[in-house]
């Protein structure tokens, strides 16, 4: 995980200084002359040399609620107006957005803060009119993670513009210590915020991959290597060459109950299907799936393009979720986050999570591809029926994505 950098930002102010002769006094030649008469004295002004004063507003918040809350926002604000007043306690890559901001009119902020206490903390997003100020408090008290102050006229800042995350569905039902099973579903989700646009990518999960054990199908790595999902990520990022920032993993009870939670998902479902083993029986067409039937979607290869076709589906299945909370409102996020909490695992810290949940509001659905990677099907050492990935092809895909979207 990248760690941000923290850098002071520093008012710069400019100096009208006067210029003079070599050594300071002013010289004059004149012409010879057979009368000498005493030089004119003349007595001159120093140069007067006027600091202009730091350009500066006084910008106040009013926010009812977390009192703690309300003083770290107010401290931003207050800071963005009057640069001789302390650095607030923020990413340095929000302030270097802020940098150039220097407001001259006095302003009074009306802040409202939406909050939720989640497992490790507490989450909150603060609306101003149409600026968004995230806040997460992991044990020491609230601080800010992310925003986007556009009332000033400038753009996010929610981390890094390009994120990579890993999405894992495993093979277990609740019941079991969902994570640590046969990884079912593997996908990295990719964006880029200034672009408003971003990528779902597939790696087939029977995909033959060297993981610190040996050679064997990606699906495995997660139930058999000493590091789980750690791993996974790790031969992600061996794979593609880009740098993943986390995983989010779920299973089957989870992911069940997460599309119930959040109402089901919008699928177009591109023909019927009456596959007992996933327990798919879907017809033709949009329609909204639930959970049984979303997974009974997303599990079923019997069909043409098997491990292939099936990561597709399960691309679907994501880009139908993104749309489904887009279709709320960037306040609804902390209690989002919640009830993501309740279903899956993960290990990015809360302001990770926060920051990419709000990323979501950044983005335009129809600049979310769904892609998955290339390769054949064959047979392994020892018998195994696996994928095996095609490099070349793979390549071109991976580097396409170092901006987080494929393009063309």
């Amino acid at each position: 995980m990248t760690a941000h950098r923290q850098i002071g930002l520093l008012l710069a102010l400019a100096l009208v200084v006067s210029a003079c002769g070599e050594n300071g006094a002013a010289t004059t030649t004149t012409a010879a002359s057979t009368t000498t008469a005493p030089a004119p004295t003349t007595t001159a002004e120093p140069p007067t040399t006027t600091e202009p004063p730091p350009i500066s507003a006084s910008i106040e918040v009013s926010m009812e609620g977390d009192d703690g809350a309300a003083a770290v926002v107010r401290t931003l604000y207050a800071w963005v107006g009057d640069r001789t007043l302390p650095i607030p306690a923020a990413p340095g890559g929000l302030l270097d957005v802020l940098a150039d901001v220097h407001p001259t009119v006095d302003m009074t902020v009306e802040a409202v803060l939406h909050s939720a206490d989640i497992e490790g903390g507490r989450i909150a997003v603060v609306t101003a009119d149409s600026d968004v100020v995230l806040l997460a408090d992991e044990g020491s008290g609230w601080r800010v993670v992310g925003g986007h102050l556009a009332r000033f006229g400038v753009g996010p800042w929610y981390g890094a513009t390009v994120r990579h995350v890993l999405i894992l569905g495993t093979d277990k039902n609740i019941g079991s210590y969902q994570p640590v099973y046969r990884a079912d579903s593997i996908h990295l989700l990719s964006a880029n915020v200034d672009r408003g646009a971003g990528n779902v990518l597939g790696f087939p999960r029977d995909s033959w991959v060297e993981a610190s054990y040996g050679m064997d199908k990606f699906t495995h790595v997660n139930a058999l290597s000493d590091r789980n999902s750690e791993e996974m990520v790790e031969i992600a990022e061996r794979l593609s060459g880009l740098e993943i920032d986390g995983y989010i993993v779920t299973g089957f009870g989870g992911f069940m109950s997460l599309v119930d939670a959040f109402g089901g998902v919008v699928v177009d479902v591109p023909y019927g299907m009456a596959e007992p083993k996933s327990n798919a029986f879907l017809s033709k067409g949009i329609q909204r799936l639930f959970g049984e039937k979303a997974l009974g979607f997303s599990r079923n290869r019997r069909i043409n393009g098997g491990d292939f076709t099936r990561s597709r589906h399960q691309g679907m299945v994501i880009l139908g979720a993104l749309d489904g909370v887009l279709e709320g409102d960037i306040t609804d996020v902390p209690i989002v986050l919640g009830i993501l909490q309740d279903y899956t695992w993960t290990n990015l810290s809360l302001g990770d999570l926060l920051n990419l949940a709000v990323i979501a509001f950044e983005m335009d659905p129809t600049r979310v591809t769904n892609t998955v990677l290339a390769g054949t099907t064959g047979i392994a050492t020892g018998g195994a029926a696996v994928v095996f990935l095609d490099e070349d092809s793979n390549a071109e895909v991976f580097a396409d994505l170092e901006d987080g979207v494929i393009d063309g």
